[in-house]
């Protein structure tokens, strides 16, 4: 490899790949002690099955970026083609995926939000334990303070799902005093009379879609990152034994 230019290209490729490698590490370190010590962990973050089952994709993330980086830094430093060749190919197959799944997010998005809507014909306000719609329903509506799909009255106009007595909205439409299914309801009697200020007045779309938002600039940040590596990586690959 010859020229300044190739040689900041190659100490660059391997700085980036190498923070990303003590990301991983940290990442399937914290996911591995999420997994041994699950009791421990559940009491801290939460008691939903749901988000415990996130500590596996949390390992699977950290693994593949410790493989990926690691190929990344010893292609890198090492000028190694067979390797730059392998992170390449791994790259350019997670970016395409990428892009397909965007595409797909915006395709599928109606028909989404349709199958959400009619899932609340499942939910169900009196079982004990309850289903997995119902979990889902209480989960998201208590974190992030919100009521229905579209409003409140997705739950008004639909008599299908199974209700409190006396009862119009679900109980975790009702506000607490802590962001948490754990929190005290400020105002039950208030809510179950539906009385302003005392259930959320918004619905979850909007909520989620800020959300969406920040989700779809970090994606954008890290598909401008990958096709950098991807242009690193062939201009180092084309410059070996130049």
């Amino acid at each position: 490899m010859e020229g300044c230019g190739m040689k900041c290209l190659k100490y660059t490729m391997f700085i980036f790949n190498f923070i990303f490698f003590l990301a991983g590490g940290a990442l399937l370190g914290l996911g591995i002690w999420a997994a041994v010590d699950s009791a421990n962990f559940m009491q801290i973050v939460s008691t939903n099955s749901a988000i415990f089952d996130a500590v596996y994709v949390i390992i699977a993330v950290g693994a593949a970026l410790l493989i990926i980086s690691f190929l990344g830094c010893c292609g890198a430093i090492q000028e190694n083609k067979c390797l730059l060749g392998t992170f390449f190919g791994i790259v350019l197959i997670i970016f395409i995926v990428e892009i397909v799944g965007g595409i797909l997010v915006f395709v599928f998005y109606p028909k989404v939000t349709e199958q959400i809507v009619q899932s609340i014909n499942q939910f169900d306000d009196t079982a004990n334990p309850k289903n997995d719609i119902t979990v889902a329903w209480d989960t998201t509506q208590t974190l992030f303070q919100c009521c229905g799909f579209n409003s409140p009255g997705d739950w008004r106009l639909n008599t299908a799902w199974t209700k409190q007595p006396n009862y119009t909205l679900p109980m975790s439409c009702c506000k607490r005093d802590l962001i948490s299914i754990t929190g005290n309801f400020t105002d039950l009697v208030g809510c179950k009379n539906e009385t302003v200020g005392s259930f959320n007045n918004i619905g979850c779309e909007a909520t989620l879609k800020t959300a969406y938002w920040i989700v779809g600039g970090v994606c954008l940040g890290v598909l401008a990152v990958e096709l950098l590596a991807l242009i690193f990586t062939c201009c180092l690959y084309r410059s070996v034994d130049k």
